[in-house]
């Protein structure tokens, strides 16, 4: 039976810390979570990355589209004034008809040098980021664990990854207005569109080879402010070996209100 390698890395990370309590700190490419089988060596990851799909016309690149309407340009260009925000992840993750893998994680952001976050699962604080060090809540205490996690990989659903993501897929969407917001809707079988939303919410099926994939894609987009205010996806699919499918949403709010993050008491 296939599984899951990553399902949003908020579960990959917190696979890597739970083991950091139980057993001897190894790094974010080495730690396997037995419990959730979410964590990937660099080795696989790697091949997944590089997995092409079966018999797809690839004639345009999505990468290689230049951003040559003034709407989407403002708003690419909004994400450098965001510095702080609030993001919320739901996921909901399946293989081969089998029982659907829940995720949803909640970051409160700053954009500083390193970045500082505290990251919620299902509500609780697990995570917090600041000034280099990290703190993870094992559900008794907080402990730094500075030495074994990167910052770097504890949210991949950020602002600006969603504004590139959103960069890609627009020139293939269509824009309709409703009152103050715009809406961007993809609806297609594109594997390089669907592709793009998998790597921004860090989902990962395994060595794939796809064969067909159906995707909806939803962008909201406050006219005024040209900030993304939400991402809805959809998608189900077959590859060689059988069906996957994937919906969520990532909705963002709070820009530049977030307050200062404090550091937990560490025992």
């Amino acid at each position: 039976m296939r599984y899951l390698k990553h399902f949003g890395l908020l579960l990959a990370v917190t696979g890597i810390l739970t083991a950091c309590q139980n057993t001897e700190i190894r790094t974010g490419s080495e730690a396997v979570s037995e419990k959730t089988d979410v964590a990937a060596t660099d080795e696989e990851s790697a091949e997944n990355t590089n997995r092409e799909p079966a018999e797809e016309d690839t004639s345009a690149d999505i990468d290689e589209h230049k951003i040559d309407d003034d709407k989407l340009a403002e708003i690419v260009s909004k994400a450098e004034e965001v510095e702080s925000y609030r993001a919320e992840l739901n996921m909901s993750a399946a293989l081969d008809n089998t029982d659907p893998r829940e995720l949803n994680a909640e970051v409160s952001f700053i954009n500083s040098t390193p970045p500082q976050l505290i990251l919620r699962e299902f509500g609780e604080e697990r995570t917090i980021s600041k000034d280099g060090k990290i703190y993870y809540n094992n559900n008794s205490e907080w402990i730094d664990v500075s030495e074994s996690v990167d910052v770097n990989v504890l949210y991949s659903v950020t602002y600006d990854n969603a504004a590139a993501s959103f960069a890609e897929i627009a020139p293939y969407m269509e824009r309709q207005e409703q009152d103050d917001k715009a809406v961007y809707t993809y609806n297609g079988g594109r594997t390089d569109i669907y592709q793009t939303i998998e790597s921004l919410v860090q989902v990962n099926f395994g060595q794939m080879e796809i064969e067909s994939v159906d995707s909806m894609i939803e962008v909201t987009v406050d006219k005024e402010d040209k900030l993304i205010e939400e991402i809805k996806f959809e998608a189900d699919g077959t590859d060689t070996q059988g069906t996957f499918e994937l919906s969520g949403n990532a909705a963002f709010d709070t820009f530049n209100e977030v307050e200062e993050i404090k550091i937990p008491e560490v025992e």
